[in-house]
Protein backbone atom coordinates (compact mmCIF):
# COMPACT_ATOMS: atom_id res chain seq x y z
CA UNK A 1 0.00 0.00 0.00
CA UNK A 2 1.38 3.31 -1.11
CA UNK A 3 1.52 6.41 1.12
CA UNK A 4 -1.34 8.14 -0.41
CA UNK A 5 -3.76 5.12 -0.42
CA UNK A 6 -2.74 4.89 3.74
CA UNK A 7 -3.71 8.60 3.76
CA UNK A 8 -6.42 8.02 2.44
CA UNK A 9 -7.47 5.04 4.84
CA UNK A 10 -6.60 7.01 8.16
CA UNK A 11 -8.50 10.19 7.47
CA UNK A 12 -11.70 8.12 6.83
CA UNK A 13 -11.20 6.19 10.14
CA UNK A 14 -10.85 9.62 11.69
CA UNK A 15 -13.75 10.51 10.18
CA UNK A 16 -15.97 7.66 11.18
CA UNK A 17 -15.05 7.91 14.31
CA UNK A 18 -15.20 11.78 14.82
CA UNK A 19 -19.14 10.54 13.46
CA UNK A 20 -19.60 8.12 16.08
CA UNK A 21 -18.18 10.32 18.62
CA UNK A 22 -20.46 13.11 17.98
CA UNK A 23 -23.52 10.85 17.90
CA UNK A 24 -22.93 9.39 20.95
CA UNK A 25 -22.63 13.09 22.87
CA UNK A 26 -25.44 14.53 20.71
CA UNK A 27 -27.41 11.35 22.40
CA UNK A 28 -26.43 12.23 25.88
CA UNK A 29 -26.84 16.03 25.45
CA UNK A 30 -30.21 15.91 23.48
CA UNK A 31 -30.44 19.69 23.67
CA UNK A 32 -28.04 20.02 21.81
CA UNK A 33 -29.24 17.57 18.97
CA UNK A 34 -30.02 20.16 15.99
CA UNK A 35 -26.50 21.58 15.60
CA UNK A 36 -25.03 17.82 16.55
CA UNK A 37 -26.93 17.02 13.72
CA UNK A 38 -25.74 19.49 11.20
CA UNK A 39 -21.99 18.56 12.48
CA UNK A 40 -23.02 14.74 12.33
CA UNK A 41 -24.42 15.31 8.52
CA UNK A 42 -20.70 17.76 7.85
CA UNK A 43 -18.74 14.80 8.78
CA UNK A 44 -20.96 12.03 7.04
CA UNK A 45 -20.09 14.24 3.33
CA UNK A 46 -16.40 14.70 4.14
CA UNK A 47 -16.43 10.88 4.63
CA UNK A 48 -17.99 9.97 1.75
CA UNK A 49 -16.21 12.56 -0.48
CA UNK A 50 -13.21 10.27 0.93
CA UNK A 51 -14.34 7.12 0.00
CA UNK A 52 -15.47 7.97 -3.46
CA UNK A 53 -11.70 9.54 -4.05
CA UNK A 54 -10.37 6.55 -2.84
CA UNK A 55 -12.71 4.68 -5.12
CA UNK A 56 -11.54 6.18 -7.99
CA UNK A 57 -7.53 5.24 -7.06
CA UNK A 58 -8.69 1.91 -6.73
CA UNK A 59 -10.44 1.90 -9.89
CA UNK A 60 -7.39 3.72 -11.57
CA UNK A 61 -4.65 1.95 -10.17
CA UNK A 62 -6.69 -1.82 -11.42
CA UNK A 63 -7.19 -0.19 -14.94
CA UNK A 64 -3.70 0.54 -15.33
CA UNK A 65 -2.80 -2.84 -13.93
CA UNK A 66 -5.31 -4.16 -16.87
CA UNK A 67 -3.17 -2.52 -19.43
CA UNK A 68 0.20 -3.57 -18.46
CA UNK A 69 -1.13 -7.30 -17.87
CA UNK A 70 -2.73 -6.79 -21.68
CA UNK A 71 0.67 -5.42 -23.07
CA UNK A 72 2.80 -8.16 -21.34
CA UNK A 73 0.38 -10.94 -22.85
CA UNK A 74 1.06 -9.24 -26.05
CA UNK A 75 4.73 -8.90 -25.90
CA UNK A 76 4.34 -12.65 -24.75
CA UNK A 77 2.59 -13.83 -27.59
CA UNK A 78 4.62 -11.46 -29.91
CA UNK A 79 7.94 -13.49 -28.84
CA UNK A 80 6.53 -16.65 -29.13
CA UNK A 81 5.73 -15.88 -33.19
CA UNK A 82 9.06 -14.49 -33.27
CA UNK A 83 10.61 -17.46 -32.47
CA UNK A 84 9.11 -19.18 -35.55
CA UNK A 85 8.80 -16.24 -38.32
CA UNK A 86 9.64 -17.09 -41.68
CA UNK A 87 11.19 -14.21 -43.64
CA UNK A 88 11.49 -14.96 -47.63
CA UNK A 89 14.20 -12.72 -49.48
CA UNK A 90 13.73 -12.21 -52.97
CA UNK A 91 17.41 -12.62 -54.27
CA UNK A 92 17.71 -11.69 -58.16
CA UNK A 93 19.34 -13.50 -60.15
CA UNK A 94 22.17 -12.71 -62.91
CA UNK A 95 20.92 -12.24 -66.78
CA UNK A 96 22.59 -13.46 -69.85
CA UNK A 97 23.97 -10.35 -71.94
CA UNK A 98 21.21 -10.48 -74.60
CA UNK A 99 18.84 -10.03 -71.79
CA UNK A 100 20.44 -7.53 -69.97
CA UNK A 101 20.62 -5.31 -73.68
CA UNK A 102 17.02 -5.65 -73.99
CA UNK A 103 16.24 -4.93 -70.59
CA UNK A 104 18.91 -2.08 -70.78
CA UNK A 105 16.46 -0.74 -74.14
CA UNK A 106 13.12 -1.48 -72.38
CA UNK A 107 14.44 0.94 -69.15
CA UNK A 108 14.90 3.59 -71.80
CA UNK A 109 11.82 3.54 -73.07
CA UNK A 110 10.06 3.79 -69.39
CA UNK A 111 9.17 0.04 -69.32
CA UNK A 112 9.28 -1.97 -66.80
CA UNK A 113 10.83 -6.07 -67.26
CA UNK A 114 7.66 -8.01 -67.43
CA UNK A 115 9.75 -10.51 -65.36
CA UNK A 116 13.11 -10.77 -63.44
CA UNK A 117 15.35 -13.94 -62.36
CA UNK A 118 14.80 -14.54 -59.32
CA UNK A 119 15.43 -17.21 -56.58
CA UNK A 120 13.25 -17.11 -52.75
CA UNK A 121 15.08 -17.79 -50.03
CA UNK A 122 13.69 -18.35 -46.51
CA UNK A 123 16.14 -16.18 -44.42
CA UNK A 124 14.01 -16.62 -41.12
CA UNK A 125 13.54 -19.00 -38.26
CA UNK A 126 10.16 -20.83 -39.09
CA UNK A 127 9.34 -22.90 -42.43
CA UNK A 128 7.01 -20.54 -44.45
CA UNK A 129 3.77 -22.40 -45.74
CA UNK A 130 1.95 -21.67 -48.84
CA UNK A 131 4.58 -19.66 -50.64
CA UNK A 132 3.16 -18.45 -53.74
CA UNK A 133 4.14 -15.16 -56.32
CA UNK A 134 3.80 -14.46 -60.03
CA UNK A 135 5.38 -15.81 -62.11
CA UNK A 136 5.73 -15.85 -66.38
CA UNK A 137 4.48 -19.21 -68.23
CA UNK A 138 7.71 -20.20 -70.58
CA UNK A 139 4.98 -21.81 -72.95
CA UNK A 140 3.73 -18.69 -73.37
CA UNK A 141 4.78 -15.65 -71.76
CA UNK A 142 1.42 -15.26 -69.61
CA UNK A 143 1.31 -14.60 -66.08
CA UNK A 144 0.17 -17.09 -63.09
CA UNK A 145 -0.23 -17.41 -59.57
CA UNK A 146 2.54 -19.63 -58.89
CA UNK A 147 2.46 -22.01 -55.53
CA UNK A 148 6.03 -23.09 -54.58
CA UNK A 149 4.48 -24.99 -51.24
CA UNK A 150 6.22 -24.42 -47.93
CA UNK A 151 10.42 -23.17 -47.47
CA UNK A 152 11.67 -24.42 -44.79
CA UNK A 153 14.17 -22.97 -42.68
CA UNK A 154 17.28 -21.79 -44.55
CA UNK A 155 16.16 -23.26 -47.51
CA UNK A 156 15.53 -21.65 -51.37
CA UNK A 157 13.72 -22.57 -54.14
CA UNK A 158 15.13 -23.14 -57.72
CA UNK A 159 15.02 -20.11 -60.39
CA UNK A 160 11.85 -18.77 -61.53
CA UNK A 161 10.83 -15.57 -63.54
CA UNK A 162 9.06 -13.72 -61.23
CA UNK A 163 6.93 -10.67 -62.40
CA UNK A 164 6.51 -6.92 -61.46
CA UNK A 165 3.43 -6.17 -59.90
CA UNK A 166 1.98 -3.09 -59.24
CA UNK A 167 0.71 -1.57 -56.24
CA UNK A 168 -0.34 1.92 -56.12
CA UNK A 169 1.74 3.52 -58.38
CA UNK A 170 4.89 1.54 -57.72
CA UNK A 171 5.98 -1.64 -58.85
CA UNK A 172 6.88 -4.37 -56.51
CA UNK A 173 8.21 -8.30 -56.67
CA UNK A 174 5.38 -9.10 -54.20
CA UNK A 175 5.40 -12.65 -52.43
CA UNK A 176 2.94 -14.16 -50.17
CA UNK A 177 3.22 -16.81 -46.97
CA UNK A 178 2.11 -17.72 -43.96
CA UNK A 179 3.77 -18.86 -40.60
CA UNK A 180 3.02 -21.75 -38.62
CA UNK A 181 0.74 -19.75 -36.86
CA UNK A 182 -1.35 -19.37 -39.89
CA UNK A 183 -0.80 -15.49 -40.08
CA UNK A 184 -0.47 -14.48 -43.11
CA UNK A 185 2.95 -12.53 -44.57
CA UNK A 186 4.15 -10.35 -47.05
CA UNK A 187 7.69 -9.82 -48.75
CA UNK A 188 8.46 -7.27 -51.01
CA UNK A 189 11.00 -5.37 -53.19
CA UNK A 190 10.01 -2.69 -55.30
CA UNK A 191 11.61 -2.27 -58.66
CA UNK A 192 12.04 1.20 -59.71
CA UNK A 193 13.31 2.49 -63.16
CA UNK A 194 16.66 4.72 -63.87
CA UNK A 195 16.67 5.87 -67.13
CA UNK A 196 19.49 7.54 -67.17
CA UNK A 197 21.64 4.87 -66.32
CA UNK A 198 18.94 2.21 -68.66
CA UNK A 199 18.52 0.05 -65.76
CA UNK A 200 16.43 -0.62 -62.69
CA UNK A 201 16.96 -1.17 -59.26
CA UNK A 202 15.67 -3.42 -57.09
CA UNK A 203 15.09 -1.72 -53.28
CA UNK A 204 15.82 -3.38 -49.74
CA UNK A 205 13.61 -6.40 -48.70
CA UNK A 206 10.28 -5.35 -47.09
CA UNK A 207 7.96 -7.64 -44.61
CA UNK A 208 4.69 -7.11 -43.19
CA UNK A 209 2.42 -9.15 -41.39
CA UNK A 210 -0.90 -8.73 -43.51
CA UNK A 211 -3.66 -10.10 -41.22
CA UNK A 212 -4.36 -10.26 -37.25
CA UNK A 213 -5.05 -13.80 -35.83
CA UNK A 214 -7.79 -14.56 -33.39
CA UNK A 215 -4.90 -14.68 -30.52
CA UNK A 216 -4.81 -10.39 -31.12
CA UNK A 217 -1.04 -10.71 -31.83
CA UNK A 218 0.62 -7.76 -34.09
CA UNK A 219 3.78 -6.90 -35.84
Amino acid sequence: MNGKKRDIIILAATGIAFIILIGVWGAINIQYAPAFTLVLYAGLIVVTMFYAYYSMEIARATGQQANATKKMAEEMANTRYDAFRPIIDIVEMPMKATETFKHAFEAKEGKFPESLPCELHNIGVGPAIGVSSFIIVPSNGGQQTWDFGTIARGDRTSEFRLSPQQIGDRMFLVVYYKDVYGRDIESRREVTLDEEKHSWKIHPLETQVRKITKEGAQQ
